[in-house]
């Protein structure tokens, strides 16, 4: 071979790797979209606060979330307010995310990060319901410790970028609910009431006992006694509907009672394959009087304004439960009472 045509060979060879490096590393430089440990959404930092809706949309899934004066909702759900924390948390990092890595231009490989059919569609608008960014986003990254690692593209960028910071986000409308119902002191509970099962205690009394206990039998251990209402005294919930009438007859009614005058009412329903909730509360002052002496733990300042406050939160509203809740509600008497031991033949 030729010196002539040994050179020719290695300039092609050459052009042909930085092409390479070009495809895999380069950067359209009409483009302005920052390198390694730039800000990745340029200007946000300084506007976040203007964000007033945000939505995502993965597939046939879509949320919207709505911002009014400092509370967010979900418009899928109603309005109902959704979950603050994961609000703040997701703007957060959009804020102050940086670019880690270029990663790949190529379209086709997309599917091969969750940026192709499987990816979310970002995006933040501002109080007018003008659009401040639009991105989609990916999978997060496994490499190394830091698990807080995306990949998302923009179409200001030439490629796609692995960036810091971006939250978990779901573009299910139930994951970004404030699902946290109820949050009561179990020191108040003064009895549970399934159907017609009442498991009741004294005042100051950390155990429930059964009422109607037979001779011979033996109620179950104390922390099975327990679960109706750790349940209830933190009442959480999977999703939400806004219905006027309910769907079915309720199959079961239960009530938590206090020793302070609190008298919650839940009803369960069946409706699509799973036990959704109704709730409601009254503030019933004879409770005080027809309960024991004694100083009342955790009382709040103002019964009738909680009992307010919990009706404005679940007028209107069915929650769905979780299937472990909703099955310690609708345990009979038999599940709190031991099965008698044959006698020995």
């Amino acid at each position: 071979m030729s010196e002539r045509l040994t050179n020719i060979l290695g300039y092609l060879t050459l052009f042909a790797i930085l092409g390479a490096i070009w495809v895999l590393f380069g950067e359209d430089p009409t483009r302005d979209q920052g390198g390694r440990g730039e800000p990745t959404f340029v200007g946000l930092k300084d506007s976040i606060n203007d964000v007033a809706g945000l939505s995502l949309t993965t597939g046939d899934s879509k949320v919207t979330l709505e911002k009014a004066d400092d509370t967010w909702t979900v418009a899928e759900r109603n309005g109902y307010p959704a979950d603050l924390a994961k609000v703040r948390d997701f703007l957060r990092g959009v804020a102050l995310s940086e670019r880690r890595e270029p990663k790949t231009a190529d379209p086709d490989r997309f599917d091969q990060i969750g940026l192709g059919g499987s990816g979310t569609a970002v995006s933040l608008r501002d109080g007018k319901g003008e659009t401040m960014r639009a991105f989609a986003m990916g999978k997060q990254s496994t490499i190394g410790s830091d698990r807080s690692l995306t990949y998302i593209f923009q179409d200001s960028d030439t490629r796609s970028w692995l960036v810091t910071s971006l939250a978990e986000a779901s573009a299910d409308p139930a994951w970004w609910l404030k699902n946290d119902l109820l949050d009561l002191k179990d020191t108040r509970v003064r009895s549970i009431s399934l159907g017609g099962t009442v498991l009741s205690r004294s005042l100051n009394a950390e155990d429930y006992t059964i009422d109607g206990l037979k001779d011979g039998e033996e109620a179950v251990p104390s922390w099975q006694l327990n679960e109706p209402a750790r349940v209830l005294t933190g009442l959480s919930f999977a999703d939400v509907r806004h219905l006027g009438n309910p769907l079915a007859a309720p199959k079961r009614q239960v009530a938590l009672v206090t020793h302070d005058g609190l008298r919650l009412m839940v009803t369960l329903y069946d409706m699509d394959d799973a036990t959704w909730a109704q709730v409601s509360a009254i503030h019933d002052e004879s409770l005080m009087s027809e309960g024991e002496a004694g100083p009342l733990p955790d009382a709040p300042a103002d019964g009738a304004a909680e009992v307010d406050a919990i009706n404005a939160k679940t007028r209107g509203w069915f929650f769905k439960l979780a299937e472990g809740d909703a099955e310690v509600l609708m345990r009979t008497r038999d599940a709190f009472v031991k099965a008698p031991v044959p006698a020995a033949s």
